[in-house]
């Protein structure tokens, strides 16, 4: 199983969440901006839990196959 590591960044009016492939640094999904802030407001991200949440919405829109990466 592949692992997923998780990139944000958070500054005044902008915002990123970016999940990669550890191994490759392959950015699987990712948000900006506003993006960010509507993916909470419609459930797709969690934000005590981005990197499972991401993971789980990737998977579910066909990003990544299902339990393809792990979060450990």
């Amino acid at each position: 199983m592949k692992r997923a590591r998780l990139n944000t960044w958070f500054e005044r009016d902008r915002a990123h969440v970016e999940i990669l492939d550890e191994e490759t640094g392959e950015t699987l999904i990712e948000w900006w901006d506003e993006a960010v802030g509507e993916a909470i407001e419609d459930g797709f991200l969690d934000p005590s839990d981005y990197l499972g949440s991401g993971l789980r919405y990737a998977e579910s829109i066909g990003v990544i196959e299902k339990r393809e990466y792990s979060q450990e």
